[in-house]
């Protein structure tokens, strides 16, 4: 193919560190006669390589065939290339998203990429391209139903704030692109983003909500598109992450208020409306998380001004199932949180001389115990109880290091790979209740993530 030459652009100079990178590829066969190129109808043959303009900086090797063989839970390996004639003088384009070749995001940096046509021997001139870091001013990302959904807001250095969304692939949280959803103006207060994860089969796309100066937002996001933004609506606290698919088309969506009101705000084809409202029956000064259920009903648990930890439970209705907060631990623990599906079992994380705690209180106040070796100087607890029979399992991060430890296990396994200077949010996820990942946002980087063990 002496006669044929290859070339690749990026449609935009920069892309943030996991968002979409779309590049646009040129074979033009320059001969008089005909040869035979990679089919356009196929799976694409090229193969991209990004190589940092800094010397021993990071460099990729991207292709479809790659991430195919990445992806497939068979292994069977990818389908045979197919080719097509391409008569002289003739070219073709082809647009492709090298960042969904990759699973997780590039490193920020300036970049030369480059696209090579093996069967072809064909290797294309250099062209620049930007990977940008996310400046995350607020990130919601919960998985359940086998998908991991998040939405974040990304700060711009002009000032203004993008909103940005992306869905898992099964299997494999590190899989999948953020897109861009909406770009606000540099006027106004800071962002904050939720998510709606399904509570039950929801369809027609991925619901989330941003708050702004007391105005709460609703968008529908599917593929890369935007089906439907809501007007604002007036809302007064924080906004609840994540939100709820109740219902096919439908998204339920929460804020408190500081005196510890509770509204609750549908969202569906006709917009963004209020739904019902209830007091807590006290002020959360300091976390605030929900569970939703098939049936409706909402769990809501709160830190309290003095560190105590509280609950109280909601019909469908908004009706209360208690008379008054029911008390889950006495005063403040080193961390505690509520699963947002599933049972509204609350766990909590305290210190007893040389080991911690780990405390289960159920929605009855039945309680189960474990106690875990102590790690030095621990943050960032979470935990992830498992529902097919997996261990639960509890990650930390200690002296720049991601621990984690199964419940069944007699001790912490070290997370290789990772240094965790100002490991921001982290959180753990898991897709099928088996595989259990670390997610969390890193300056001057972006989202990442990591199999625990």
């Amino acid at each position: 193919m002496t006669e044929a030459v290859i070339a690749t652009f990026p449609t935009e100079p920069a892309a943030l560190s996991g968002q979409s990178l779309m590049v646009r590829t040129v074979f033009d066969n320059r001969g008089a006669g005909p040869i035979d190129v990679p089919s356009r109808r196929g799976r694409s043959q090229f193969t991209y390589f990004l190589r940092s303009q800094k010397v021993g900086g990071a460099e990729y090797g991207l292709s479809a065939s790659i991430a195919f063989d990445r992806r497939s839970p068979d292994r069977v390996g990818s389908p045979r290339p197919q080719t097509e004639v391409l008569n002289g003088g003739g070219k073709f384009e082809r647009l492709e998203d090298i960042a969904d070749f990759w699973d997780e995001g590039f490193e920020p940096g300036k970049y030369w990429l480059t696209v090579q046509y093996d069967a072809g021997g064909l290797v294309s001139p250099k062209s620049a391209v930007t990977i940008l870091p996310l400046d995350v001013e607020s990130f919601s990302s919960f998985s359940t139903d086998g998908r991991l959904s998040s939405v974040l807001a990304h700060h711009r250095n002009d000032g203004r704030i993008t909103l940005l969304q992306r869905e898992s692939r099964v299997r494999d949280p590190r899989e999948g692109v953020f897109l861009v959803r909406q770009l606000l103006p540099a006027e106004g207060g800071p962002v904050s983003v939720a998510t709606a994860i399904d509570v039950v089969p929801a369809g027609s796309g991925r619901w989330y909500a941003w708050s702004r100066d007391g105005r709460l937002t609703a968008s529908n996001g599917w593929g890369d598109k935007v089906l439907l933004t809501s007007q604002p609506v007036p809302a007064d606290g924080v906004l609840l992450s994540p939100g709820f698919q109740i219902a096919v088309g439908t998204g339920l969506f929460g804020t408190v208020s500081t005196a510890g009101r509770l509204q609750t705000y549908l969202a569906t084809r006709d917009g963004l409306k209020k739904h019902w409202s209830a007091d807590l029956g006290s002020a959360g000064a300091g976390r605030i998380l929900w569970n939703a259920q098939p049936d409706g009903s909402i769990v809501v648990a709160w830190e309290e001004s003095g560190g105590r930890v509280v609950r109280r439970s909601f019909g469908a209705d908004g009706h209360p199932r208690e008379s008054a907060p029911q008390t889950v631990t006495p005063g403040r623990p080193l961390s505690w949180g509520l699963p947002v599906a599933g049972a509204p079992t609350v766990w909590a994380m305290a210190a007893d001389g040389s080991e911690v705690v780990l405390a289960r209180i159920g929605l009855g106040g039945d309680r189960s115990m474990t106690r875990l070796p102590a790690l030095d100087g621990a943050a960032g607890w979470d935990f992830h109880d498992a529902d097919q029979g997996a261990s639960p399992i509890v990650a930390a991060i200690a002296g720049e290091k991601l621990y984690s430890k199964r419940l069944d296990a007699p001790a912490w396994r070290v997370v290789p790979g990772r240094v965790f200077r100002q490991a921001l949010g982290m959180h753990v996820v898991s897709l099928d209740d088996r595989d259990m990942w670390a997610e969390w946002i890193e300056p001057g980087f972006g989202a990442r993530r990591a199999k625990l063990q």
